[in-house]
Formats: structure tokens, C-alpha cells, sequence
């Protein structure tokens, strides 16, 4: 069932990544129809804003057989993903994460009589790959599908979409890579599509633990960073935050990276002291 409306039919193709929900983007290992128990794994958040500042369209397609189990309803899968939505842009700073939900609500051996059958939108088939790509002008070939099951994978093939599968490598799955985590799979999706494009990544540490909790600190820090990219001319692929540490992402390998660092760590531990913060801002110095 999908949870927004359709986009124009008159808008061009664009390449987009398809989700998983459950450990995918948040801690759930079945169904989930509770919105109070939404947690987001570990690097989720980092992954789906590398995909969104990289222009991704990103849609959530998630099979909800336990609403065919009778263990909840569609309404408590909408709220849900209502919070999902809510909790995306807490993490991101983002407007907007998700473009749209789509789950399936069938199961052959559902409970409930109006569920129990098979349907093909559930995954492994690609139908919700395929009702997304008609309503939001997708282009299947240029798209990836992202989940933890095997069926994720399926799914993505079956509809023409390249897909990592995050966890363990196997020689039997038809996934075309393999990634710990949504952020090492945005990471793959970008260097596949971009392959001319080197990426550096360098580590900055905090000096207290838990300072970059601090979500004005974090936005002041961001926007130096997108400041300091724009003078420099070093485009900045993404930040990846912790509350003891930042990883920034920049094009141009390695090198680029540890200059573009060096003088971030510089220019922030001057604005740092000017507004009377106490000791040093980053480890080391």
C-alpha cells in the first residue's frame, strides 16, 4: 500500500534508491506496527543523507505480513512510518527524507481472511519497486534496492534495479554487493554511479566526550564545513556524526581530505576560542 500520492507523469526518469525497513533503517527483526518503539540502526542516518545530498529520491518498501497475522492493522503501519519520517529528520537536520512508504500488508499464511493470500507486491516479486517507479517517474535501470534479506535483493533484480544487501557475503545471492550498514551501502551506490569520482574520508575527534551531542554545535560545525567547501572549492560529500566524533567525506582522495580537515580543525578551533569555549575543541591539540 502506498503512503503518498504520486508524482507527474510528465517528470523526466531519475534514478532513486529503494529501502528496506526493518534491519535496514531501523532495529526490528519481523513486524513492527509501533511507532514508539522506532530506533534507527546504527549509520542509518549518515546513509540516507549521503544518498539525499547526492539527489536520490529514496523510498521506503517494506513487506507488513503482520498485518496479515493480525498483529496490527494498516492504520498503526502508517503512524509508523509517520514516525520513521519524524525521527529521519531529527537525525539528518533534513526537510524531508523518505519521498514515499510503500509496504505490502498480504501473506499466504496470514490470519485474516482479507490478507491471506500471496500478492505481488510482496518481496521477493517487485511489485512495489514497480507501482513506485510508475507513480514517481523512476528509472528502474538506473536504480538501486538496499535491504538486509535476501528477497530485498530478489525484489531489486526482478524489477531491473542493482541492489546491495547489508550483512555477510554469499555466493548464492543475487545482490551485486555486500555492505555492513546503510552508510558503507550509500557509499557503494555513490563510487558505482560516480566511478570517476575519488572519495577521501578523514576523522576528526572531539576533545570531551559527548560534545557533538550538541545539535547548535553540530549545525555551527556543519555549515563551517559547507562554508569552508564553497571558498576552497573541495566539494563536501557528506558528514558523518558521532557524539565524540566527525567523519567528513570529500571528492579528490585522500590528500584532498587531510587538507580540507586540517584546515576545518584550524578555522573552528578559531570561531572555538572566540566564543569562549573552554580547552580545546579537538583531540590532539
Amino acid at each position: 500500500m502506498s503512503g503518498s500520492a504520486g508524482g507527474g507523469p510528465a517528470a523526466p526518469a531519475k534514478a532513486a534508491v529503494f529501502l528496506d525497513r526493518d534491519g535496514t533503517l531501523i532495529l526490528n527483526d519481523g513486524d513492527l506496527g509501533d511507532p514508539d518503539r522506532v530506533e534507527l540502526l546504527p549509520h542509518a542516518a549518515s546513509g540516507v543523507r549521503l544518498l539525499h545530498q547526492a539527489g536520490y529520491p529514496l523510498v521506503v518498501v517494506t513487506n507488513q505480513g503482520g498485518v496479515a497475522r493480525g498483529m496490527y492493522d494498516e492504520a498503526a503501519v502508517l503512524a509508523t512510518h509517520d514516525r520513521l519520517e519524524q525521527v529521519l529528520r531529527q537525525a539528518t537536520g533534513l526537510p524531508r527524507v523518505i519521498a514515499a512508504f510503500y509496504f505490502c500488508p498480504f501473506h499466504p499464511q496470514g490470519s485474516v481472511d482479507r490478507y491471506r493470500r500471496e500478492h505481488p507486491w510482496r518481496k521477493p516479486q517487485p511489485g512495489m519497486l514497480l507501482a513506485a517507479a510508475s507513480e514517481h517517474a523512476i528509472d528502474l535501470e538506473r536504480s538501486w534496492m538496499v535491504g538486509d534479506q535476501e528477497r530485498d535483493a530478489q525484489a531489486g533484480a526482478a524489477a531491473g534495479c542493482r541492489s546491495v544487501l547489508i550483512g555477510q557475503a554469499h555466493a548464492a545471492s543475487v545482490a551485486d554487493f555486500f555492505a555492513p550498514d546503510l552508510h558503507a551501502a550509500a557509499r557503494r551506490i555513490l563510487h558505482e554511479d560516480a566511478p570517476q569520482v575519488v572519495a577521501g574520508v578523514v576523522t576528526l575527534h572531539a576533545a570531551d566526550h559527548g560534545i557533538l551531542a550538541d545539535r547548535d554545535l553540530r549545525a555551527a560545525l556543519e555549515a563551517s564545513a559547507h562554508g569552508l567547501g564553497e571558498r576552497t572549492g573541495v566539494r563536501l560529500v557528506g558528514l558523518d556524526w558521532t557524539a565524540d566524533s566527525v567523519t567528513a567525506t570529500v571528492e579528490g582522495g585522500e590528500v584532498v581530505a587531510l587538507g580540507f580537515a586540517a584546515e576545518w580543525r584550524r578555522v573552528t578551533m578559531a570561531w572555538w576560542r572566540t566564543r569562549g569555549g573552554s580547552g580545546s575543541l579537538w583531540a590532539g591539540e
